[in-house]
């Protein structure tokens, strides 16, 4: 299926001349505003921006954190709807923001989440063009989340250094390169005013438990997931408050 990824990605592409850097669009930002609060039994729609994370590669799709995560806030007693994920495996910042851009996005979101940056740090995307295309998504992600920028969560890239997948690679630079656009994305997200959420530490207990890494040595199982979210949704139902 290469080939199919392929021809996504350059349809994609073709949609935005300038992939790099999308404009911050129409729209107010109340960055540092509080949004008004969402109570449980409220109706809650979430925006999932990302990679193969976020699409949940080699899984069923209700156990990609995206949909872990709704289905954790309706145990909540949240009315959340499934999420409208926009994500692909391979994707780097400039095909998330293509993807956007072909999506066409006309509603808003009571949240949206954005993990990106593992590709731009494994195929070497200069870290100066990879920190112009987060601000574009989180300025993007903001406009989506009704303007509010406390209703963006970044979500930190996991280290996969520590998967089966990477071994005979040199884990020194992995672990390094994530810890570069990790540096990007947290003071890139904190300065735009949105959330940055570190699973970083949590990925790396696939070093010592197996069963937190899908079948095909590299992606988080669902198991793994699960305590991705664990923590993301301590930070959401917070922003709710």
């Amino acid at each position: 299926m290469k080939w199919f990824s392929a021809i996504l990605i350059v349809t994609l592409l073709a949609c935005n001349k300038n992939p790099g850097v999308i404009p911050s669009g129409s729209g107010t930002v109340n960055s540092g505003l509080t949004a008004p609060p969402v109570h449980p039994n409220d109706s809650v729609s979430y925006l999932a921006l990302g990679d193969s994370y976020t699409y949940g590669v080699g899984l069923p799709q209700n156990e990609s954190y995206p949909f872990q995560l709704a289905a954790q806030l309706k145990g909540q007693s949240y009315l959340a709807r499934d999420p409208l994920v926009i994500a692909f495996q391979g994707w780097k910042g400039g095909d998330l923001l293509a993807g956007i851009a072909a999506h066409n996005i006309t509603k808003k979101f009571d949240f949206v989440t954005i993990l990106i940056g593992v590709n731009d740090q494994n195929k070497g995307t200069d870290p100066k063009l990879y920190t112009m295309q987060l601000d574009s998504l989180v300025t993007q992600a903001t406009t989506f989340a009704n303007g509010y920028s406390g209703r963006v969560f970044v979500i930190s890239i996991p280290d996969w250094s520590v998967t089966p997948f990477a071994a005979g690679m040199n884990i020194a630079n992995i672990k390094s390169g994530v810890a570069l656009f990790n540096a990007i994305n947290e003071a890139e997200s904190k300065r735009l005013g949105a959330n940055y959420i570190d699973i970083s530490a949590i990925s790396e207990q696939a070093a010592t438990d197996p069963t937190l890494t899908s079948a095909d040595g590299l992606h988080p199982s669902a198991k793994g997931y699960a305590l991705w979210v664990n923590q993301i949704q301590g930070s959401v139902i917070a922003s709710f408050k």
